[in-house]
Parts: C-alpha cells; sequence; structure tokens
C-alpha cells in the first residue's frame, strides 16, 4: 500500500457537505463560511527520523519547518494564512529548555508571516518528537487555486531552483507566499501546487486531478547548487535530483501561453526567480524532451509515506 493510493481510497468514500467547497485532494480544504468569506484549512504532521533528523539539526529547526510547511500548503492555493493550532508528541523525560527551543523555532517564522498560535495539545509519551500544525487561511476576496485547472496547451512554471533539498533547504526554506498572492492576484491562473514530494510527483498530481499529461524541458529545468553537489554524493545526475527530490517546497505554476508570458516578462518578480520548464499536453504521462530533440516518456516518482 501506498499513501496516495490509500488518500484515494479514503477520498472515495467521503461525504460532501454543502459548505465544503474544496475537500480532499488539494494543497488546502476550503470552506464557505459566508456569502463572501472562504476559510482554508491544512494540516502537516512531522516526527523524528522521517522529515527531520535531531542528530543533525536543533528543534528550533524543527519548529521553524513545522509551521512553513503548513505556510508553503496555503501559498500554493493562492492565498494568505492567519492561525495555526499546534500538537505535540515529546518524548519522554524532554526538559523544559528543548520545549521552549521548538517553540522559537515556531514564532520565528510564524510572527514573520503574521500567523497567530491559537491553540493546541501537549503529550509526551515513548516516542520520538512529533508535531503536527493545523493552519487556516483566508481567501480574502480570490479563488483559491485548485490542482484540477490545468488544460493542454497550458505552460508549466516553477520558482527558484530544484533538487539537493536534503542538504539543507528542507529545513531552511522560504514558503513561497507571496510569490503564490501575487500570481493568484495578477495572473489567470489554471492549477498551482508546492512541490514537497518531488517535481514529478507534484507535477502527477495536476495531472492526475486535471485529466492530463505533461512534457518537460531537459534543458529548462532549473537545477540547485545543491542538486549539483548531492550528485557527487550518489552518482546520480544533478538533474535526476531535480526531478525526483522533495521538499523543494517551490511553486509549480500552470497557466496559459498567454498569462505564462506576461508572468515571465513581469516586474513583479525578481530576475530569474520564475522558469519555464514545460507544457500540459492531451496525451495521458510525462514526458522529457532533450536538447537534442528526443522524447521519453518518464515515470512519476517522489517520496511517498506507506510505500512498501
Amino acid at each position: 500500500m501506498g499513501e496516495f493510493s490509500f488518500i484515494k481510497w479514503i477520498r472515495k468514500r467521503q461525504k460532501r457537505r454543502k459548505d465544503v467547497i474544496i475537500g480532499i485532494g488539494d494543497d488546502c480544504a476550503v470552506i464557505d463560511v459566508s456569502s463572501d468569506r472562504l476559510c482554508l484549512i491544512t494540516t502537516d504532521m512531522l516526527v523524528d527520523g522521517t522529515h527531520f533528523d535531531l542528530k543533525k539539526c536543533t528543534v528550533r529547526d524543527v519548529g521553524r519547518k513545522a509551521i512553513a510547511c503548513s505556510i508553503s500548503d496555503v501559498a500554493a492555493m493562492g492565498c494568505q494564512p492567519t492561525v495555526a493550532v499546534i500538537s505535540v508528541c515529546f518524548p519522554e523525560h524532554t526538559t523544559e529548555r528543548f520545549a521552549k527551543e521548538l517553540y522559537k523555532g515556531i514564532w520565528s517564522i510564524a510572527d514573520k508571516y503574521n500567523i497567530e498560535i491559537v491553540g493546541g495539545d501537549i503529550i509526551s509519551g515513548r516516542s520520538p518528537l512529533c508535531i503536527n500544525v493545523a493552519m487556516l487561511g483566508r481567501n480574502d476576496g480570490l479563488s483559491p487555486i485548485r490542482r484540477s485547472g490545468a488544460k493542454a496547451g497550458d505552460m508549466i512554471l516553477v520558482t527558484g531552483t530544484l533538487g539537493g533539498s536534503l542538504l539543507g533547504k528542507h529545513l531552511y526554506f522560504e514558503p513561497r507566499l507571496k510569490e503564490g498572492l501575487v500570481l493568484n492576484k495578477n495572473f489567470i491562473i489554471h492549477a498551482m501546487i508546492d512541490i514537497s514530494d518531488g517535481l514529478t510527483a507534484d507535477l502527477n498530481h495536476i495531472m492526475e486531478e486535471s485529466r492530463v499529461g505533461a512534457i518537460l524541458y531537459e534543458d529548462k529545468i532549473p537545477i540547485s547548487a545543491a542538486a549539483v553537489k548531492m550528485s557527487k554524493k550518489t552518482g546520480k545526475t544533478a538533474r535526476y535530483h531535480a526531478l525526483f527530490d522533495g521538499e523543494d517546497y517551490e511553486l509549480l505554476v500552470v497557466l496559459s501561453k498567454n498569462q505564462a508570458k506576461k508572468v515571465l516578462e513581469s516586474r513583479l518578480f525578481s530576475r530569474g526567480l520564475i522558469s519555464c520548464i514545460g507544457e500540459i499536453t492531451s496525451a495521458s504521462g510525462i514526458q522529457i524532451k532533450y536538447s537534442g530533440g528526443n522524447i521519453r516518456r518518464i515515470k512519476p516518482h517522489g517520496y511517498e509515506h506507506l510505500k512498501s
């Protein structure tokens, strides 16, 4: 059993309330709370040994990452995060200093984005450190951007550079909240997602929800310096890491050719921040077009929980 197949099983058995505008299948759920306001809801759980390693980072780093992951989810919907509820399971015999350091990390980024911690739960047990963040957001009159609006002929854009996040970015990334809001306010975005599972895995989420395919341009994928460094350790190419590594937390954006051109020419973003890396097709699956002109089908994969 894999994480994604299990989510599909749950989704098929869910009943939908009338006030649930968007349910399972996007970065956030969206609830209609009044005639002109929508409430976004997302949650992320992080556990020692999977999402971070306390032997290699500080507990303050963990607190920062926990909040940043949820901010990134709201950013992927092009909306504004507001408050969070945090639950923590501390290992037995945790010191007060350790616990306070965790919350100092949480506040370091929550305060920066004006997010208030409004509640939660604290327990301890015979387990590794586990932290869960449930975050709410608001749409401020904007339509939340879904994964299901991609159309054949659309272009695929991405912020930043990709790959090699395990060398540090997975802990210290800056959520693309500003960029998500600017994109939603100024352009017509058909689909958007944050890259947490990996470029091809998250592009595949958009493809499945939109029932389309995609072709990526091999020579246009922005490769990070960390991916190059990682490749020297693993023996895999830097491009491999850009395609398949997870936890970059960049935005993957799908929009029409005309809108893509406007984004790439816009002065609303710093030079080189956004790249065009491919296009949406009517055929299923992901293909990659190499600089020499050859086209090959590739299988999407990235990090997946529960995968046997």
